[in-house]
């Protein structure tokens, strides 16, 4: 709340001054007085409360006389101390101030407690804004139909505006009863008319009430502009099926990330009946589909470079939409993070120990001597000739694509497990 009567900071009775305004023009010299104003936010009790909020008139002048860093004047209109802006004749306005270095300090800021007992209480700033305002004594003469008279008192050079928020503050509700009380034992006639001990059970044990500010509390200074998104909990069931369209692909149980002692694997869906026949989609997914019917598990990336060497491109969003539709993986165990086709149960297979994985770590020295040299490759069928490096620290690679003679005699070695715990091939 701002007060639009802003208040004079004078410190004695200005004296009769011989300039009156008349139709809205100075009559002879403006004074030599100079004055500055205090736009107050709020309705003072007494000028006398209004100075106390402000630290008093040695603390005012203390503040006003520090010098100001020179700085470029401001392009926005003075506020005005008055209703009317007066003409006045042969007045010239005072030079405009030099630019400021970088390095310049701050301009002195005027403090208002709104409650200057206490010492929790949230100051609002008020800047010095320059202005060329008048300062008027209006009288009226009693007895007769005379018009009010006007006389200039003092140019005003400046003021300080407060633009802060000065009504966001923070009150401690017992902190006003406990000042009172205090008062009330500080009296001299208290302790003789209750006695020592009556009047020391009054007291706290501390001799003081603990305040805690909010930590957020004090660096809100001036407004903010705060954009609150909607809760999704407050939106109704028919408001979220108005807004989010249902698709076929929802209804797609989870295959992604599965854990590795599930009890059944996700099943085949009829993608055929939502996807149109002769479009890029159809084409892609039944590409991606006879590639599971010719090997049932597959690594990610070989799976998408076949995809590519058969002439079939698509992008990273595509490639994942289409691995979602025909296929799932686990998280852990012998087969994690490879591709399986769906309704195939690589774990009740004793056939599908071609197709674990196999962790390829990089010693510290070779990766040391990858980054220097700038070797290795990205290409996953060089990486299973096991004659280039791969690019990444460690890999999952499948036994099944490494060209090696040795390991693939291995894993075609006829396995003496019918079930899979930690793979078919723990030896």
């Amino acid at each position: 709340m701002t007060s639009p009567i802003p208040m004079a900071a004078t410190t004695e009775e200005a004296p009769q001054s011989s300039s009156t305004i008349k139709d809205g023009t100075v009559n002879d010299t403006l004074p030599e007085a100079e004055a500055f104003a205090v736009h107050y936010p709020g309705y003072p009790s007494s000028p006398a409360r209004a100075a106390h909020t402000l630290g008093g008139l040695p603390a005012i002048t203390k503040v006003h006389l520090k010098p100001p860093p020179l700085s470029l004047p401001r392009n926005d209109p003075p506020h005005s101390l008055f209703s009317y802006v007066p003409q006045v004749r042969n007045y010239k306005p005072p030079p405009a101030s030099t630019p400021a270095s970088a390095s310049a300090p701050a301009a002195p800021r005027l403090e208002l407690r709104f409650r200057p007992e206490d010492p929790y209480c949230h100051p609002a700033c008020a800047e010095h804004r320059a202005s060329t305002g008048l300062l008027l004594r209006l009288s009226r003469p009693k007895g007769g139909c005379a018009p009010p008279r006007a006389e200039v008192v003092a140019r005003v050079q400046g003021g300080y505006h407060f633009e802060g928020m000065s009504d966001f503050q923070h009150v401690v509700p017992v902190h006003a009863a406990e000042v009172r009380k205090r008062k009330w034992l500080d009296r001299p006639n208290v302790k003789d008319d209750l006695g020592s001990d009556k009047a020391g059970d009054l007291e706290t044990e501390d001799g003081d009430v603990m305040m805690l500010v909010p930590p957020l509390f004090s660096i809100k200074d001036t407004p903010t502009n705060i954009a609150l998104l909607p809760s999704s909990n407050a939106l109704s069931k028919s408001m979220q099926r108005g807004v989010v369209q249902h698709r076929w692909e929802m209804d797609i149980e989870p295959t992604i990330a599965l854990p590795f002692n599930i009890q059944a694997v996700p099943k085949k869906i009829n993608w055929e009946d939502h996807i149109p026949k002769n479009s890029s989609e159809w084409d892609w997914q039944m590409a991606v589909c006879k590639l599971f019917d010719e090997r049932p598990v597959w690594p990610r990336q070989s799976l998408y470079e076949r995809l590519l060497d058969d002439g079939v491109q698509v992008s990273t969003g595509q490639f994942k939409s289409l691995l979602f539709k025909a296929g799932y993986y686990f998280s852990t165990g012998p087969f994690g993070k490879f591709w399986t086709r769906k309704e195939y149960d690589p774990r009740k297979d004793p056939e599908s120990r071609i197709y674990q994985r196999i962790d390829f770590r990089m010693p510290l020295e070779l990766r040391n001597l990858q980054k220097k040299n700038n070797y290795g490759s990205e290409k996953w069928s060089d990486m299973c000739k096991l004659e280039r490096m791969p690019l990444k620290s460690f890999i999952f690679l499948q036994l099944f694509e490494l060209k090696d003679d040795f390991i693939q005699a291995e894993i075609r070695k006829p396995s003496h497990q019918s079930t899979c715990s930690v793979g078919f091939l723990s030896q």
